[in-house]
């Protein structure tokens, strides 16, 4: 089967999320397999691709591997320019995005190309070492290296080894 160059152009676009290498599984027979570096790898159940709305939807259990990142979902649909240049991705339903020492999930996912940002939402938590970040909305800025977390009360959560060291408090001797 040959690919449209929009599809070409989706897959090349996944290299760009900003996750790291972490071993994922290609697909359910493999899955030691990794894709070539710079490659992603997209599996579903189905795919419609419109290239006349420039649009491509992956659906049922769909599986992003790329050389820097794992994603599952149970939709993803990317928007693209008339060049055939992704310009948004949405994923939706129980999105799980690994990296080492870091598992994102959330119920929808955003990635803006132009603004270079993520922005997740459907209660989304943040895995990070030991520590977790909760939400009503996250957006990652990855030009800036930003997180905001709005739209309601945000909760961290962060263990005492990543504080620093501690002190004990100084004991009052007795003067006599």
């Amino acid at each position: 089967m040959k690919l449209s160059p929009s599809i070409l152009s989706l897959l090349a676009a996944f290299a760009l999320l900003p996750w790291l290498p972490v071993s994922g599984q290609l697909d359910d027979t493999n899955p030691e397999v990794q894709p070539p570096a710079g490659s992603t790898v997209i599996t579903s159940d189905e795919l419609h691709s419109d290239q006349v709305a420039h649009t491509s939807v992956f659906s049922g259990k769909v599986v992003v591997v790329g050389t820097n990142f794992h994603m599952t979902c149970q939709e993803m649909t990317v928007y693209s320019t008339k060049e055939n240049q992704v310009d948004k991705i949405v994923a939706t339903g129980d999105v799980i995005i690994t990296q080492p020492d870091r598992v994102t999930h959330c119920g929808h996912a955003e990635y803006f190309h132009t603004e270079d940002k993520f922005v997740l939402t459907d209660s989304p938590v943040i895995l990070d070492h030991k520590n977790e970040v909760h939400g009503t909305r996250i957006t990652i800025e990855r030009t800036t290296q930003k997180m905001t977390v709005d739209g309601g009360r945000s909760k961290v959560l962060m263990h005492d080894e990543n504080l620093g060291p501690t002190t004990t408090p100084a004991t009052p001797t007795d003067a006599k």
